[in-house]
């Protein structure tokens, strides 16, 4: 016999239906909100190697980790409305426009950044570990204010401590090594 969840929506009304006071109710979600498939015009345009979003997408590997998110995506903004949009324009040729926030949303959801999603998730990891050390790990008591360590809670912040010092290693290590390789540098002409 298969096992059939039940539907969202008379879970929800059951619950508040039965829920007296309807100061907080709690329900069943997705971990994700679900978004409607637009069309993104960088990734629909050629990504050749001399074509501008190669160059975006240059721009975003050699400054991640140095420069803003908002900054790189202004930068690619700008890269693209002085370099294709306007010389198409003063020659009487359409050309689409790309928006800040269509920048924005290809480099967030469309593409992948290592570098950006390791740095985001350390930083995310230590916000988790100033929360388990302020609420978690040690309990006073109010009458003779003695620290007692909670284990579990210990135990919890040597993991997330672990889980850290293992993605700063990766970011480092072979993360960092990756993105060295990718930049050559200016070459000196070959005459042959």
């Amino acid at each position: 016999m298969p096992f059939q969840l039940p539907d969202m929506n008379s879970l929800s009304s059951e619950i508040l239906m039965e829920e007296d006071e309807p100061e907080k109710v709690d329900v069943p979600c997705d971990v994700e909100d679900e978004h409607s498939e637009v069309h993104c015009p960088i990734c629909s345009h050629n990504s050749g190697e001399a074509s501008v979003i190669q160059k975006m997408n240059e721009i975003e590997a050699n400054l991640t980790g140095t420069v803003s998110c908002e900054e790189i995506y202004r930068i690619q903004h700008e890269l693209y409305e002085h370099q294709v949009r306007q010389p198409l324009l003063r020659q009487g040729m359409e050309c689409p426009e790309i928006s800040l926030d269509q920048i924005r949303n290809h480099y967030q959801n469309h593409r992948l950044n290592l570098k950006d999603i390791i740095a985001k998730e350390i930083l995310f990891v230590n916000v988790m570990q100033v929360h388990f050390r302020k609420s978690q790990i040690a309990t006073m008591n109010v009458k003779d204010k003695t620290k007692t360590l909670n284990m579990k809670g210990v135990d919890q912040w040597v993991k997330l401590s672990k889980h850290k010092l293992d993605l700063i290693k990766y970011y480092n290590g072979p993360l960092a090594k990756k993105s060295k390789g990718k930049n050559g540098g200016i070459k000196p002409y070959e005459f042959t």
